[in-house]
């Protein structure tokens, strides 16, 4: 069988790490593991994209043309975004309609690229791709196509997270309970909510880890009104060894998005053996299956609830947990990654 050639964008996997980031990272590293596929890296590890005007450039200008460059069998956009003019076949993996959905704030110029000209330039993938069946519908929804031309390929858990079981077991628990919650502080993922429930749990603290967005200013507030300083903190952006550490001492682990495509922090909890607690929404309900506690979206009395419940540690729960994530892998991701290409070609 002829080896494909990919050009796969990475761009994401350099700066700070996002899901964007650990998606791209995992899913190459998987892609370059199997014999046949030849992966072009589309990135420029010295150049910023975290910044809107810095991402336009990549999109437009710096990223067509090394996928030009790149004289690939097939191109495949991992950002969620697209070039005015790509070289085809092209897939586009499309994470959520995040934008569309309203469910992030930003200056009207970014509204208007992210939310109004890249859906139109997503109906031009020859091959989209989601990580859920609820984003797979959801986007066919938003963006008015076939569903069938949507491919469902998942997302993988790194093996690391496995590994601290053990340590949980050996005693890695912090000696006083905190709660943790990873992802980036913007408004879609509702720390605020997590906070609510917090300060109804007086014995334990909150530590969140991911990027800091201006959003964070109204969770500062909300901290300061409801008395709970000492009680919540915000580390921001946090490096990898930092993440497991945070996993490894967490009594249990909280979850309160609003809205995503996929829920990659909590699957992760389920696979260090964190109690999970989460919103009841249709993409976390398809991807933690039965193996969390799950609260209405916006509801902190609930889940001050549900995490009374987790702490309580119920070993069944996360035995199942840990059973669900092993599921989950970027080896499996890579391998149906490889047939949306071959459909291509």
């Amino acid at each position: 069988m002829k080896r494909l050639r990919v050009a796969l964008e990475t761009q994401y996997a350099y700066g700070p790490a996002t899901g964007l980031g650990v998606y791209a990272r995992r899913l190459c590293e998987a892609l370059k593991k199997r014999d046949d596929v030849d992966v072009v890296e589309i990135a420029d590890p010295s150049f910023d994209v975290w910044r809107f005007d810095r991402r336009l450039y990549w999109d437009q200008l710096r990223a067509p043309r090394l996928l030009r460059a790149a004289r690939a069998d097939v191109v495949h956009c991992t950002g969620g975004t697209l070039p005015w003019r790509t070289p085809h076949p092209v897939v586009l993996t499309l994470h959520d309609l995040v934008w569309l959905r309203g469910a992030n704030r930003g200056r009207p110029y970014v509204r208007w690229y992210f939310g109004d000209v890249q859906p139109r330039l997503a109906r031009r993938a020859d091959a989209i791709v989601a990580d859920t069946e609820a984003a797979r519908w959801d986007i066919a929804e938003g963006l008015r196509i076939d569903p069938a031309r949507i491919s469902v390929c998942g997302a993988g858990v790194d093996p690391s997270f496995f590994d601290l079981k053990n340590q949980r077991s050996a005693g890695a628990l912090a000696p006083d309970p905190y709660i943790l919650s990873v992802g980036t502080v913007e408004e879609r993922k509702d720390l605020i909510t997590a906070v609510r429930a917090v300060a109804q749990m007086p014995d334990v603290r909150l530590i969140s880890a991911g990027h800091l967005t201006p959003y964070a200013r109204e969770v500062m507030r909300e901290i300061e009104s409801l008395g709970v300083e000492a009680r919540v903190e915000l580390k921001g952006f946090v490096d990898d060894a930092e993440l497991l550490s945070l996993y490894a001492g967490a009594a249990a682990f909280v979850f309160p998005s609003r809205y995503e495509g996929f829920g990659l922090p909590p699957l992760q909890a389920l696979a260090a053996g964190v109690p999970v607690v989460a919103a009841r929404i249709p993409v976390l309900e398809e991807v933690l299956g039965d193996c969390a506690l799950f609260a209405p979206p916006g509801d902190a009395s609930a889940f001050a609830g549900a995490l009374h419940g987790a702490l309580s540690g119920p070993s069944a729960l996360i035995e199942r947990g840990i059973e669900r994530a092993r599921t989950f892998t970027w080896p499996a991701v890579a391998g149906s990654m490889v047939e949306v290409y071959r459909r291509l070609v």
